[in-house]
């Protein structure tokens, strides 16, 4: 099997809807009216956003009723990061299969939000949101994979929690390709900013804390490997193997702790964007 058998096209209608969302210039004097058209243009994701946004953790007691409303009350960046949570949960939530839904799509959605988390705590605000769109799409290869080769890759999935190896291995085993080469390439196809091919291109499990200078990128390492050993990606670690694979990293202890306090994860389950986004 080789990369150009990928249809790239097959799981998303609005390729350019998602790459016109990601790179609306939040400083500009339109980019109000641009997400706001852009969001009126797809009746779903209107709806999702203004479902999130009334929800308890955004809105402030009085219902939010108008896509203008939204954008004024929360802002473009946490506006954007819900239309490409809209678009993403539409593309994750359209397989059925148990496995994919723990180790592919909630791995992703949990991972996405606890990038975004160890932004704010390591006082990273400002990378927020470009922390929770690539842990969203991190693994967006898998996707493709899965939605090209419906009868192979449960298999491959499978494969991964019993052997305890990584997704790569078993895709390149089974497939012949990995969904790194399929993420990146899908980033070309989809025309998204070029950058985001170092989040769904790159091995997460391999990358050396030397080649993480980009900060999102170091977190995003962080946040999949705290997501996946909690059994979201692969089979649950022992809290003393996480904390190593953490420091291995690059985690400082204080940041290991905030991390594998079991406290993180349950915030992470009970947020409204998690329990939104099924």
């Amino acid at each position: 099997m080789k990369l150009d058998s990928i249809d790239y096209k097959k799981i998303i209608a609005w390729p350019d809807l998602l790459a016109q969302i990601i790179s609306i210039d939040a400083g500009s004097d339109t980019c109000f009216q641009e997400m706001d058209q852009l969001i009126r243009s797809d009746q779903g994701m209107a709806l999702f956003v203004l479902r999130v946004a009334n929800s308890a953790m955004y809105n402030c007691g009085k219902p939010i009723k108008t896509i203008p409303h939204a954008i004024n009350l929360l802002g473009i960046n946490i506006i954007r990061s819900l239309a490409v949570l809209s678009v993403s949960r539409v593309i994750f939530t359209k397989n059925k299969n148990t496995l994919f839904q723990r180790h592919v799509w909630q791995h992703s959605l949990l991972t996405a939000l606890a990038c975004q988390q160890i932004c704010l705590e390591m006082e990273e605000s400002k990378l927020a949101e470009e922390a929770f769109v690539a842990g969203l799409l991190h693994d967006i290869g898998k996707v493709l994979l899965h939605y090209n080769y419906p009868d192979d890759y449960p298999g491959v999935l499978g494969y991964v929690l019993e052997h305890s190896c990584s997704c790569a291995e078993a895709e390149r085993k089974f497939l012949e390709i990995n969904h790194n080469d399929v993420g990146k390439r899908a980033i070309v196809e989809w025309k998204l900013p070029a950058y985001f091919v170092d989040y769904t291109g790159t091995d997460l499990e391999s990358l050396h804390r030397s080649q993480t200078e980009n900060k999102v990128m170091l977190f995003l390492v962080i946040a999949n490997s705290v997501i996946k050993n909690a059994g979201f990606g692969a089979r649950m670690l022992t809290l003393t193997a996480r904390r190593e694979k953490l420091m291995c990293l690059g985690a400082d202890a204080a940041l290991c702790n905030f991390l594998l306090d079991d406290a993180f994860l349950q915030k992470l389950l009970h947020s409204d964007i998690y329990l939104h986004g099924f």
